[in-house]
């Protein structure tokens, strides 16, 4: 069908298969740099387009059935903007590749291939920069048209079994970039203050003779997420995945203190509690080593609670996330997606999803997951959307 889309001082008409609205939003004030007015980084969007091609009741599938789609993300100005990061299949010699859309997923056009892409991050201040993980890092500075590989600093750190895992863009300072490599027991932090052109790592590494604060527990894998605290930057959380801590920095990553630390559980993936004060995290069961649940960290005093999860907590989780519509939680384990609201947990698999699920965004009131497909003979991968 014909969609007409009208943008002050612009107008356009193509061809589409999802009905979108154009809505315009309210502008912020930021910035250049790294400046900000107010504790306020967000971008100066003028308009943003909302996708209308989701329903209630179950999910709509986007495509990329044969693909294992491992990470997902929405430029910040433009939701028809979406961009596909999936898993590399040694059993099947098929490499990673990097899917965009520029019409909520209707279409798709393979932008990258190569390695397993784990992450793929956009500048929240200039969404045209983006930065993803297939192995090492790379950018692109056109929306993920086109990409390059910026690992200088990084490459020495880097092997078989290590690689980037985690990326976090500083919302204060986008030039600051961090990016956590991990695999197999070991790892370590790196940062960038020219968006990625050379990395250094974190102080400490490989000096253990003498240890900066907690810095040694860098050591270990570092899956991310990289939290930072987008009301004091300068604050960062980590959990690294084979010791089971939490850890923060109150100096940009440059030194580290233990917060906590449990033994025979792992603490991951973690998310910032809506209004910052908690960080939330999973904890798997590992057949009965340790309990299971939703554990909460209080930021404030260190009190820690664990809530109960309405899944069988020896599936490990593959992604959590806040909904932007509810401020609650969502997470998604390989066979199930569950959302809470008010405290009430809710099963969201619904039916039309078969394969294996790995990831989780959303936007407004849409929620997207990524899945690999679970048969050979079955396209059942790919990417799908359904609203809250």
């Amino acid at each position: 069908m014909k969609s007409n889309l009208k943008n002050p001082g612009l107008s356009l008409t193509f061809s589409i298969k999802v009905s979108m609205l154009l809505i315009i939003t309210a502008c912020r004030i930021i910035g250049s740099d790294g400046d900000s007015v107010d504790g306020d980084y967000s971008i100066n969007c003028v308009s943003d387009i909302v996708c209308t091609n989701a329903v209630s009741d179950d999910w709509v599938y986007l495509g990329l059935g044969e693909e294992a789609v491992q990470t997902i993300a929405i430029n910040p100005c433009n939701s028809a903007h979406i961009l596909a990061g999936t898993a590399q299949s040694f059993s099947s010699d098929i490499q990673g590749k990097i899917f965009r859309s520029i019409d909520c997923g209707e279409s798709w056009e393979q932008v990258w291939e190569g390695g397993s892409v784990s992450q793929v991050v956009f500048d929240h201040q200039d969404p045209d920069i983006v930065y993803a993980s297939p192995h090492g890092m790379i950018r692109s500075m056109d929306g993920g048209e086109s990409w390059s590989i910026i690992d200088e600093g990084l490459a020495p750190h880097m092997s078989f079994t290590q690689r980037v895992l985690g990326v976090a863009v500083d919302p204060r300072d986008t030039r600051r970039v961090y990016a956590s490599i991990g695999g197999f027991g070991a790892g370590w932090l790196f940062y960038t203050d020219d968006r990625g052109n050379s990395w250094e790592p974190i102080p400490g590494k490989g000096d253990f003779d003498r240890d900066i604060d907690d810095n040694r527990y860098l050591n270990g894998d570092l899956p991310g997420p990289i939290l930072i605290d987008p009301t004091n930057p300068d604050v960062l959380y980590i959990s690294p995945l084979d010791i089971r801590l939490l850890l923060k920095s109150e100096d940009r990553g440059m030194s580290w203190n233990l917060l906590l630390k449990e033994d025979n559980a792992e603490i991951y993936p973690i998310v910032f509690s809506p209004d910052y004060s908690s960080i939330y995290a999973i904890v798997r069961s590992h057949g009965g080593l340790a309990e299971g649940g939703l554990f909460e960290y209080n930021l404030q005093d260190g009190e820690t609670q664990l809530h109960p999860l309405p899944y069988d907590t020896d599936f490990a989780p593959q992604s959590m996330i806040i909904s932007e519509k509810t401020n609650d939680l969502i997470i998604v384990v390989g066979l199930g997606i569950y959302y809470r609201e008010n405290n009430e947990w809710y099963n969201y698999t619904g039916e039309s999803i078969t394969g294996w699920l790995l990831t989780l965004e959303t936007r407004g009131n849409l929620l997207y997951t990524g899945a690999r497909r679970t048969d050979s003979a079955l396209n059942d991968g790919g990417i799908y959307v359904r609203l809250l």
